[in-house]
């Protein structure tokens, strides 16, 4: 009989070995790679070789050449986002997001082995590692697992294992090998189709099992890119419904998925708005955790009547449905052994889970009561704020230390108190006390509401001095405006807008070079989803997320920051145009323009000094951005500005 042909595989390049008549196995550094049924040449892109979106093959290369050179995977990431077109990086971008994890501490078992199955670039693997977990990636895309082992190995060595699926109907594991298994679908167009039954799943799971998919029913659809969705027509969505594309169910239909003997009775969360770019988890089978509703959405009379008659459920567009295996002793949930440990490390009472978030910042934001009910702000009302990146831990800490600085250098300034910042049930988070009211995002376009908020936040942040007015030197702006250009332009990835940053520098030297400015203690984010009002008449309750803030730095900036953010929400606006309005001071509203001069008057800024920083504002933007994000976006300040500026 004749041998097989040797085979590589396609990650490692080490031969491929036999293991069992008719699969293929590769065992090369640390990680196991192939479960190839049959003979088939991964090389040659057949057989188990698939589709490696959302990007093509060769859009890897620039990244597996940097690998080879032995560079950090933030700068191949960087390289391989510049040879992107827009819509290509937005949706890598989202896939790659983080903050897809936030629904870890619904599970019930400890930090263990986990099986992952899925797109191997999704940010949950990198969430799930981050709080604790060992994880098999089993993908069917060799490019993928190959990246996605590039991006593990950097920031969670030793934590995963990298798998290559081919068409075997078997999983290449013993029964009850992980204690959760976890299968993530839901990506347009970039979630892998195996071979293997769901019925594989159970056999391998020894303690949970997750599915993760979109709704058959789901009244909106995802295009892949962050905050872009498609309403589909009645045509389509009956389409949709009755021949789902891309392997989508309704409740039910998950549900029995996973309701088999020797599973418990699934739990069902809707994944909100959509799986591929969530918000909030929201429970399905009890109140808690909840969907925020506020001013806007109660507006929406036909979101609010399929509420009440219960139609959430079956028109949400996705889903996380959980079982457990029944002959395992009861579990709580991590989020109830996290809250527990500290109810008892801070003294106060038994708290439960009432939001639970994804945010922009790859994290996720856990909103307490006290078990039972409560006030917000009152004992067991807790922000918790849970990393999962090492530039999201850095910002935990400087989260904490600055909500304790404000306290303790200006006490009569409305925020947080910070609580505790260290582990719970073995995740790292940054623990503070929960406002009431709501974040200020919610009265947008309500002007009366939002000339308070801002009236108050220009009286606040103006009296945040922490050096008294003098003039401003040539080394005072070669270390806090110099540096920031030249940050900004070291990422900028476009000549025209590199030799635009060059002319905005020198420009602003002249202008600002010898005005007389005060320091001040620097938000550096300051929009409304970080400012809680009180929602009945716009007064502000507290100022959040301190986590990229310093202790000196130029003033005007944060308020003209919020004036822009403000004004872009309400005029669906670009950031470049709202700015403009600021900037050229044309177009601003009596109540916006009011805030700005109050302000102004506080700190003692003159005119040309306040116009000179205006000028320059997208600059501080990005360099905040690029001094805390864990990898920069592709022409970031070309896009969100329209560098060069007109």
């Amino acid at each position: 009989m004749t041998s097989p042909p040797e085979l590589e595989c396609p990650i490692c390049g080490r031969a491929l070995a036999r293991s069992g008549a008719a699969e293929l196995a590769c065992s090369g550094r640390e990680h196991v790679f192939g479960q190839v049924h049959g003979l088939v040449d991964l090389r040659a892109g057949r057989g188990a070789a698939e589709t490696c979106a959302p990007l093509r093959a060769a859009e890897f290369a620039p990244a597996f050449e940097a690998e080879a050179r032995g560079e950090p995977y933030k700068l191949a990431l960087e390289r391989v986002l510049l040879g992107l077109g827009v819509v290509d990086s937005d949706r890598l971008m989202q896939v790659l997001g983080e903050g897809r994890g936030a629904w870890f501490p619904l599970l019930a078992a400890q930090p263990g082995e986990m099986l992952f199955v899925g797109n191997s670039l999704s940010g949950a693997i990198a969430a799930l590692a981050q709080t604790g977990w060992r994880i098999t990636v089993l993908d069917r895309s060799p490019e993928r697992l190959r990246f996605g082992r590039y991006r593990n190995d950097d920031r969670y060595p030793g934590r995963t294992i990298s798998l290559l699926a081919g068409d075997a109907r078997r999983l290449p594991f013993p029964d009850s090998s992980f204690d959760v298994v976890v299968r993530e679908s839901g990506f347009p167009g970039a979630s892998p189709v195996f071979a293997h039954p769901l019925e594989e799943y159970r056999r391998v799971a020894r303690g949970e099992l997750v599915l993760i998919g979109n709704n058959r029913f789901g009244y909106k659809r995802s295009t892949g890119r962050r905050s872009i969705y498609r309403m589909p027509g009645p045509l389509e969505w009956i389409r949709d419904a009755v021949a789902p594309r891309e392997g989508e169910r309704s409740l039910l239909g998950w549900r029995r998925a996973l309701h088999r003997p020797g599973f418990a009775r699934p739990r069902a969360y809707a994944l909100y708005p959509h799986s591929s770019d969530f918000t909030h988890v929201v429970a399905l089978d009890g109140k808690l955790p909840s969907l925020t509703i506020g001013p806007k959405e109660r507006r929406n009379r036909l979101k609010v009547l399929g509420r009440a008659l219960g139609l959430f459920p079956v028109f949400t567009p996705s889903f996380l449905v959980l079982a457990r295996r029944q002959d395992l002793p009861p579990a709580p949930p991590r989020i109830e052994r996290m809250l527990d440990a500290l109810s008892e490390r801070l003294g106060e009472p038994r708290a439960e889970l009432v939001h639970l978030v994804s945010t922009r910042g790859q994290s996720a934001v856990i909103h307490t009561q006290a078990r039972g009910g409560g006030e917000a702000g009152a004992p067991g009302s807790w922000t918790l704020y849970v990393p999962f990146l090492p530039s999201t831990v850095a910002r935990a800490t400087r989260r904490h230390t600055a909500l304790a600085s404000v306290r303790k250098r200006f006490p009569w300034l409305p925020a947080p108190d910070a609580l505790f910042l260290g582990e719970a049930d073995g995740v790292l988070l940054a623990c503070e006390r929960r406002l009431p009211g709501g974040t200020a995002h919610r009265i947008t376009g309500d002007r009366g509401k939002v000339a308070r908020m801002l009236a108050e936040a220009a009286e606040h942040f103006g009296r945040l001095l922490v050096r008294a007015t003098s003039p401003f030197s040539r080394e005072d702006f070669e270390a806090l405006v110099a540096d920031r250009f030249a940050l900004v332009a070291s990422h900028a990835g476009d000549a025209s807008t590199v030799a635009e940053l060059a002319r905005l520098r020198d420009e602003a030297r002249e202008r600002l070079v010898g005005r007389r400015m005060p320091r001040v203690f620097h938000h550096g984010d300051l929009r409304a989803k970080h400012v809680q009002i009180d929602e009945e008449d716009g007064s502000v309750r507290g100022y959040l997320d301190w986590s990229v803030s310093e202790d000196e730095f130029l003033p005007y900036l944060d308020l003209v920051h919020l004036v822009v953010h403000e004004r872009k929400q309400e005029d669906r606006l670009t950031a470049g145009a709202a700015w403009r309005i600021v900037r050229d001071r044309r177009g601003l509203r009596a109540h916006e323009r009011q805030a700005l001069e109050k302000y102004r008057r506080a700190v003692e800024l003159d005119d040309e000094t306040a116009s000179a920083l205006e000028a320059i504002y997208p600059v501080f933007v990005a360099a905040m951005a690029e001094r805390n994000w864990e990898y920069s976006r592709p022409r970031w300040l070309q896009r969100q500005f329209e560098m060069p500026v007109r």
